[in-house]
C-alpha cells in the first residue's frame, strides 16, 4: 500500500504479527516507535517495525511512503492491502 502524506500529517502504524517495512519513495518522515528514539527515514531509505510494535509517523514535507509485511525468509515482501488505514489523525 503506498500513502502520500502533506507536511505535518500523522499515521499510527501496527507491525502485526509479522512485522512492517516502512519504505520511504519521496521526502522524509519523522517515526517514533517508544523505544525513546526518533528516525529519521529520507528518501529511498526503509525502517522495519518489529512484529507487535506500533509508531507514528509524521511528514516532514510532502512525502509518500509504501508499506509491506516483513517477508519469511526467503519469500519476498507483500504489500499490505487491509492491516493499516492510511489516514491522517
Amino acid at each position: 500500500m503506498e500513502c502520500n502524506l502533506g507536511q505535518g500529517d500523522l499515521l499510527r502504524l501496527d507491525g502485526g504479527p509479522k512485522g512492517l517495512v516502512i519504505y520511504c519513495l519521496k521526502g522524509t518522515i519523522w517515526l517514533t516507535k517508544g523505544d525513546g528514539m526518533d528516525y529519521l527515514v529520507s528518501q529511498g531509505r526503509s525502517f522495519e517495525l518489529p512484529k507487535g510494535a506500533s509508531a507514528v509517523v509524521e511528514a516532514l514535507g510532502s512525502a509518500q511512503i509504501r508499506l509491506q509485511a516483513v517477508p519469511c525468509l526467503g519469500a519476498p515482501a507483500r504489500p499490505i492491502l487491509s492491516q493499516v488505514a492510511c489516514r491522517t489523525v
